[in-house]
């Protein structure tokens, strides 16, 4: 899946963080509530997002899959 000209490019362009650059992140791939989603952290800056297969989401949408 291309999500070409967005933050997250930065993210899986050699899993460097798009905020320091730094090339080591932690990657913890899990299904909530039925979706599959995608958390991202930098060990340096501390830089971190949620993903869906979609976009980008926030927290509070983890949260909701999974409370559902």
């Amino acid at each position: 899946m291309t999500r070409s000209g967005t933050y997250w490019d930065h993210w899986e362009a050699g899993m460097r963080c798009p905020s320091c650059a730094k090339g080591s992140l932690i990657e913890i791939r899990m299904n909530v509530g039925g979706s599959a989603i995608t958390f991202r952290r930098c060990g340096r800056c501390e830089a971190q997002g949620w993903e869906s297969l979609d976009a980008p989401i926030t927290l509070a949408n983890v949260l909701d899959l999974a409370r559902a």
